[in-house]
């Protein structure tokens, strides 16, 4: 492992004595790409493996392998911060699923559809810089401050989150789920 020095030749005298003091204990690093694998890394150390590959949002609930597929996906998503990939792929990475996302005002045709190029506002006034995250899936009102966090931690810095909402209902009114503020009807911002 140590047979040939990895210093440099300019290296100063105290920093060969350290490299000839590391290699006479030859400590084991075997372990350690298995560690800093996201598929093979126990799964009590993947918190660690977040904070190492820069992970902008950690929930302890997330089942294993939303977490995993978190760290494998953080350094496609820290290469693109700030775009509209990287908030679509860190939103699929934490298990929230698809996403779709308005930016700038919005201005309706006669014909009901919509197009979003800043000329007219249409209901309340927005602004260039807002933008809207529809996801496909159903999230819990408990949920709605992780995805802000992560929307904030992966969106363009000068962009502000004007609504978050989903298509899909979460539950329905059978009487056997409550109305005690788990879900909403949509909107969550």
């Amino acid at each position: 492992m140590f047979d040939q020095s990895i210093l440099p030749p300019t290296s100063t005298p105290i920093e060969l004595a350290f490299e000839a003091g590391i290699a006479k204990t030859r400590p084991d690093l075997s372990a350690i790409p298995a560690l800093m694998n996201p598929n093979t890394c126990p799964e009590h150390l993947l918190i660690w493996l977040a904070w190492a590959f820069s992970v902008d949002e950690w929930d302890d609930d997330w089942p294993e392998e939303n977490k995993r597929e978190v760290i494998r996906q953080s350094v496609n998503i820290q290469r693109m911060k700030g775009t509209l990939t990287a908030v679509k792929e860190a939103l699929r990475a934490a298990g929230y699923g698809t996403a779709s996302i308005t930016e700038g005002p919005q201005r309706f045709y006669a014909n009901g559809t919509l197009f979003a190029d800043g000329a007219e506002f249409a209901g309340l006034e927005d602004h260039w810089a807002e933008y809207r995250v529809v996801l496909e899936n159903p999230i819990a009102v408990d949920e709605a401050p992780h995805v802000r966090r992560l929307l904030e931690r992966t969106a363009p810095v000068h962009c502000h989150l004007k609504e978050l909402t989903f298509e899909l209902n979460a539950y329905r009114a059978n009487g056997v789920i409550y109305a005690d503020g788990t879900y909403t009807a949509g909107v969550v911002i």
